[in-house]
């Protein structure tokens, strides 16, 4: 089964001040510039990852995973110009360690829909596995079968009549 995920950059304006410092540099020998790459070229390289089952953060030097359900709280922190920008940084606490997640945008919303996703992967992971019932009397033979018959009906190179009709020989 593979996760469904989607994957968040820091928000520039996060560094705002490193910005408005590197333009007023510029004049002093490129100083400015070299400050505007640094900072751009650090934000680029900070990647969130969020999955069914964990968050990863990537940057350069390290990777770090948290499952969703060790989370136990998020903290979230704004300065004032965070505000302005709709932008906070993420703290994810778990049991042992925490998760720093800075620039995020909308931060609110982000911390809501993790915490709920939390919540459902522990209850996931608490419910029983069901584990699909198979009839003896059924062999594999005839679930390829009854397999290559959908797949000619989701086609449509047999009518939805002649689909029924053999589908009841395949069951009870």
């Amino acid at each position: 089964m593979s996760d469904k995920s989607f994957t968040i950059h820091p928000e520039i304006t996060h560094h705002f001040w490193w910005f408005v410092i590197g333009i007023f540099l510029i004049p002093l020998l490129g100083a400015g510039i070299y400050i505007i790459y640094r900072k751009y070229h650090e934000i680029r390289s900070n990647t969130y990852i969020f999955t069914d089952r964990q968050i990863i953060c990537k940057n350069q030097k390290f990777t770090d995973t948290i499952d969703l359900a060790d989370i136990r709280g998020i903290d979230l922190a704004q300065r004032w110009i965070d505000i302005k920008f709709d932008i906070g940084t993420l703290t994810l606490r778990t049991n042992g360690r925490s998760l720093g997640m800075f620039g995020i945008k909308n931060p609110e919303t982000i911390s809501g829909m993790i915490m709920s996703a939390a919540e459902a992967e522990r209850l996931r992971l608490s419910q029983p596995q069901i584990s699909k019932r198979t009839d003896p009397e059924r062999s594999a033979g005839t679930l390829d079968r009854l397999d290559y018959l959908t797949g000619l009906w989701q086609q449509g190179l047999i009518s939805d009549e002649d689909f029924l009709k053999e589908r009841k020989y395949f069951e009870d």
